[in-house]
């Protein structure tokens, strides 16, 4: 029985300015196994058992992994098939690095980051179909963008609307709470618009005047409370990571 094609298999992924929906292509498999851990072992003679070393920093560490899209364009001539293979290389296998729009992700406005590892192609001109696999190799986690939720025992706080920024007027101090609701440590961009300084763990952190990144300053899983010296406003913008 023919199959036929309707809006619930408008499923696939957009890297790198090419969208996989807006090339007509359908989804048909879409494959996100879980990343390999990095296993320390350690097997000590005339010693019972093993020393797993993995948590020694108290998260579990994993490779990259394999994200694969199986996708379908259906009912193309062959000059339109064939042109969009050379198309769909040159737009994904050229880009390094970069965000991969995952449609499976949207409900946790979370996204991958990766960079395409293979396109291949199985053309049948008995159907005029076009297959394609795709495979993208990816950071073990997908990165969430999140609020941080703002302290609420200090009124005097802002966000810029859409979520991701959670930032904070400074006159002379203030104790501020950011929330990192993901499952391991984040060091988030700051940007303050003159020189401040946190005080977190009974360590002292200096922000310049501009965008920041300390990756000694890392937001821990849970309530991060900390105080911020300084004047003027100074803004956190939160990356979180979830296991998919």
């Amino acid at each position: 029985m023919e199959k036929v094609w309707s809006n619930e298999y408008m499923e696939g992924f957009q890297f790198g300015g090419f969208s996989s929906i807006d090339n007509g292509f359908y989804l048909t498999e879409h494959d996100a196994p879980t990343p390999k851990e990095k296993e320390i072992i350690e097997d000590i003679p005339f010693m019972q058992g093993v020393y797993d070393f993995s948590f020694l920093l108290g998260e579990r560490v994993f490779s990259n992994r394999k994200i694969t899209f199986e996708l379908v364009r259906p009912l193309e001539p062959y000059e339109v098939r064939k042109q969009v293979q050379a198309e769909m290389k040159n737009a994904l296998m050229i880009k390094g690095v970069g965000r991969l729009e995952d449609t499976y992700l949207k409900e946790l406005n979370a996204y991958w980051s990766g960079k395409c590892e293979s396109v291949t192609f199985s053309d049948s001109e008995s159907h005029w179909t076009l297959k394609a696999t795709v495979v993208f190799e990816c950071y073990p986690f997908a990165l969430k963008n999140s609020d941080g939720y703002s302290d609420k025992f200090d009124d005097e706080y802002f966000t810029d609307g859409v979520d991701q920024w959670t930032g904070f007027y400074i006159q002379n101090y203030k104790n501020v709470l950011l929330i990192n609701d993901g499952i391991n440590a984040v060091s988030p961009q700051i940007e303050a618009d003159s020189n401040m300084t946190i005080k977190f763990n009974d360590e002292f952190i200096e922000v310049k005047k501009g965008k920041n990144k300390d990756l000694f300053f890392k937001l821990q899983k849970g309530e991060n409370r900390f105080s911020i010296y300084g004047n003027g406003h100074i803004s956190f913008y939160i990356e979180t990571e979830v296991m998919y």
